[in-house]
């Protein structure tokens, strides 16, 4: 708009500048010929009449003439036709005020008249210059129509000019939207694509971290995520440095975070001049920005944003789309998981379930086989189980259960495997586990549940079996046999004991 107001004044200027130009020169022509005419009027009256008063005006005529000689000098420097006919004007002007001076003197002081010769050269003198006068208009005529056409030329080349700029810089403009458009779609698109095809929740947070900050250059990104209990508040990390490195993750509840609890976006001000802080964005240096993951109206978490610069408008906007984009694909993921989780895990006792009990003995069996390392198996049943929920309940046999698995997720190592095989029958992987090893881990086990008291029960008690691969079986299937069997063995031999299979299929029993 100010390049067009400017463009606008610049070619009106220069018509307005043209048209008062040419307006000055013709005032000063018209003028330069009432002059010249007033001298004329003066000099008749006086020979007529011979008195005084009339050589007023041929005085004034004179003087009027000399100043606008000099201003048309003035306005046509540069045009040196014009100037020309004003010199042929002012040499006929000369010629006749000398001839009319010279009568004049010979009527004051001789008292002759001047006679009719000198008077017809006179007149013929006054209208040459009439004529070269007209011819002289014409030319300024002229000359004023040739400027105005070019104040206009200049207009319309101006307008032209401006109008190509326009365009060029809308254009340019348009493409670089384009641009912008087709690379935040690109974007939006990889980051719709990745999410798709991303395994966890967790590789889906990791995706979103690196796309905020790849958006938003320099700053930290990190993703609030509420717990399966919906009590806490889970962070994820990005690999540039997140807003909440270093922060007290067991004190952040979901109504810590303003953008959780309000339901909608949160900018928490450089100057903390808001009304209300948020307790986890107030103790953040420069701006942050804090979008809701929201599913369906319900709120799983939010995405972080920390800059020590402003986030602009469009950055901002774009960060909404890319949360909204993978709240569902979020929310979706990890209810997968949770669903898978039930379904690989005993609800009872919280260990996993004969299913996931399965799949980890094939993959731990062939870890084995391809690093020429033994794989423990642990049987493990209650004895008298059947007595225990007649007599008591099925009731208090949960619990029994329940305390039984408790004790194996405690006594167990990380890298070993535990779950409920049936019934009131447990089973234990141990990778890289030889027989000692294993008899030792299955004897404290017994003695932790012999020595374990059930409200309102008492004392509960175990057998167990033990076989290792390769020296007892051949084949994984035949591990779990061989460790079933030594289970078996135990109950035959009194119970609350631990039995071992020997290559032999021999028992070797560990007397209590």
């Amino acid at each position: 708009m100010l390049l067009l107001a400017g463009a606008v004044y610049a070619t009106a200027n220069v018509q307005r500048n043209a048209a008062l130009k040419s307006a000055r020169e013709q005032v000063a022509s018209q003028r330069l010929l009432t002059a010249m005419l007033d001298q004329e009027t003066g000099a008749r009256g006086f020979f007529q009449t011979r008195q005084q008063e009339f050589l007023q005006p041929l005085t004034q005529g004179t003087r009027a003439f000399g100043s606008s000689l000099v201003e048309l000098r003035s306005l046509l420097a540069g045009d040196s036709g014009l100037q020309q006919m004003l010199a042929d004007q002012e040499q006929r002007a000369a010629a006749w005020h000398t001839a009319t001076q010279a009568a004049v003197l010979a009527l004051e002081h001789g008292g002759r008249v001047q006679s009719d010769a000198v008077a017809r050269r006179a007149k013929s003198v006054m209208d040459g210059f009439r004529g070269v006068h007209t011819a002289f208009d014409a030319s300024l005529n002229q000359r004023r129509s040739r400027s105005l056409s070019a104040a206009t030329g200049i207009a319309v080349a101006v307008a032209i000019a401006l109008a190509a700029l326009l365009a060029a810089g809308g254009l340019l403009l348009t493409r670089r939207m384009a641009r912008n458009e087709e690379a935040r779609q690109h974007d939006q698109s990889e980051l719709r694509e990745l999410l798709q095809a991303s395994e966890s929740e967790q590789e889906s947070r990791g995706l979103l971290i690196r796309h905020v900050e790849k958006l938003i250059r320099g700053a930290g990104a990190a993703v609030l995520n509420r717990n399966n209990s919906a009590d806490r508040l889970e962070i994820t990390h990005g690999d540039c440095e997140s807003p909440l490195r270093y922060a007290n993750t067991e004190q952040m509840r979901p109504r810590s975070c303003m953008a959780v609890r309000l339901s909608r976006s949160y900018d928490q001000q450089s100057d903390g001049d808001g009304l209300q802080q948020c307790e986890i964005c107030g103790g953040l240096d420069g701006a942050a920005t804090c979008e809701p993951l929201l599913v369906g109206g319900q709120v799983i978490g939010s995405v972080l944003v920390a800059s020590r610069k402003p986030i602009d408008a469009d950055r901002r906007i774009r960060l909404r789309e890319s949360v909204a984009q993978a709240a569902p694909i979020l929310a979706n993921q990890r209810n997968l998981a949770i669903a898978e989780g039930r379904a690989a895990s005993d609800a009872l006792t919280g260990l996993p379930n004969r299913r996931a009990a399965d799949e980890a003995f094939k993959r731990m069996a062939a870890h084995a086989g391809r690093s020429i390392t033994p794989l423990a198996a642990i049987m493990l049943d209650l004895d008298h189980f059947k007595l225990l929920n007649d007599r008591h309940g099925h009731e208090s046999g949960d619990r029994a259960l329940a305390l039984v698995g408790s004790i194996i997720g405690s006594t167990i190592r990380a890298s070993d495997f535990a779950a409920r095989y049936g019934g009131e029958e447990f089973l234990v992987l141990l990778p890289d586990t030889d027989r000692d090893s294993a008899m030792i881990l299955a004897e404290k086990l017994r003695s932790e549940i012999e020595h374990a008291e059930l409200v309102g029960i008492g004392a509960i008690t175990a057998s167990l079996g033990v076989a290792v691969l390769p020296m007892d079986a051949a084949e994984p299937d035949e591990l779990l046999r061989k460790a079933d069997r030594a289970l078996y063995a135990a109950k035959e031999n009194g119970r609350n004991r631990v039995h071992s299979a020997s290559p032999s299929a021999a028992e070797v029993e560990i007397e209590l």
